[in-house]
């Protein structure tokens, strides 16, 4: 949840943001909508609508993947349903591995193919909430081929390091790739790392890539970049616009419509996703999208967590399917961006698109710019 500070005019600087392509819910219903057919859980979902424009600060390669007949990419898997894989996982200490150092827990496919080895994703919670509270996520994505670690740091509200979660994701990325435990050594590869965090741990991440850590992907849920706290502190720096110049790795900024919204604003206009995409170099790979009547606190598995009941949220019917909606984008950007999968680009801004509008998951282009540029 982010601070408590009213949002502030911003201007939209002449950018719409990336909408991108949709799925189903594990567990839930079919999403019914138009454009293209989805098949999930032997259900499908069919329609024949437009893609719409959507601009954003992507660039014209497809970061390699395989291709059909024709150039044409080839058939990927559904990143909305995960496969049947069963997982293992590993809960140890971050080093140096102390008794009071911060705690990692991974999870990996039980069972890989000798010799192959899979890319690493390591996750930073939001604040008020714990690393353990987004566990159906990162199964999720570790199900198609990943090695995911959630990294537990020290929060402070009344004076947030905003860079503790930062710290504790360096660790983990230190420990899985160079002292890696159990059988993760032999499946870890560590050429291929991404960052991803919630809320501040959202902020983390991308901050990371700015500061030049080894990474190669980046993905911010409903990110913040308000100063939170009741003492002023320069351990909460603002990274946009002013840092923002240095992003040079490809970013997924999955933003809530109503992080703003009530009270408690949990995530102020000036401070959301949409500044962060905003900011982002002209020619950088970066996507922007906007969950519809989803609020900021919605990110984690539970619907009635404690911490959840402050923010503004939408319909608990809509909380599972929209969730893999997060999931499934999340996926489709690490199989594009880490294994050059270019049939997934689809997902991100093109086929899926008209599907995820049509299922009001997403605001469409008109709404997005809209969002974004209201003051």
């Amino acid at each position: 949840m982010g601070g408590w500070a009213a949002a502030l005019a911003a201007a939209l600087i002449g950018l719409t943001a990336t909408a991108v392509g949709c799925g189903s819910a594990e567990g839930a219903g079919p999403l019914k909508g138009g454009g293209g057919t989805l098949s999930f859980g032997g259900s499908s979902a069919s329609g024949g609508g437009a893609v719409g424009g959507a601009a954003g600060h992507t660039s014209s390669s497809n970061n390699g993947g395989s291709g059909g007949q024709g150039g044409t990419p080839a058939p990927v898997a559904n990143p909305f349903e995960p496969p049947a894989e069963e997982l293992d996982s590993w809960s140890g200490k971050l080093p140096p591995g102390g008794l009071l150092d911060p705690d990692t827990t991974v999870y990996f496919p039980k069972s890989v193919a000798p010799d192959t080895k899979l890319p690493l994703v390591v996750f930073a919670h939001g604040d008020n909430v714990t690393e353990t509270a987004y566990t159906d996520t990162l199964k999720h994505i570790a199900k198609f081929g990943y090695v995911v670690s959630t990294v537990e740091y020290e929060w402070n509200p009344l004076d947030q390091d905003h860079h503790a979660g930062a710290d504790a994701m360096l660790k983990a990325i230190e420990l899985l790739t160079t002292n890696p435990p159990g059988k993760i050594g032999a499946i870890v590869d560590a050429g291929r790392v991404a960052v991803m965090g919630h809320g501040l741990g959202g902020k983390s991440a991308i901050w990371m890539a700015l500061e030049g850590a080894a990474i190669g992907a980046v993905i911010g849920l409903d990110p913040i970049d308000d100063a939170a706290g009741i003492i002023p502190s320069k351990k909460r720096p603002s990274l946009t616009p002013e840092m923002m110049g240095s992003m040079a790795v490809p970013a997924l900024y999955l933003t809530t419509e109503f992080g703003p919204v009530g009270i408690t604003n949990c995530v102020p206009r000036k401070s959301n996703g949409c500044r962060f995409f905003e900011a982002t170099p002209a020619g950088q790979k970066a996507w922007n999208v906007v969950l519809e009547d989803f609020g900021h606190m919605q990110m984690v598995d539970g619907y009635n967590c404690v911490a959840c009941l402050g923010c503004a949220r939408g319909d608990q019917a809509d909380h599972g399917p929209t969730q893999v909606v997060v999931r499934g984008l999340t996926v489709a950007f690490l199989e594009y961006v880490l294994r050059g999968k270019s049939g997934y680009l689809a997902h991100l801004e093109g086929a899926q698109l008209a599907d995820l509008r049509a299922q009001n998951r997403v605001l469409d282009t008109q709404e997005q710019f809209a969002f974004c540029a209201e003051q």
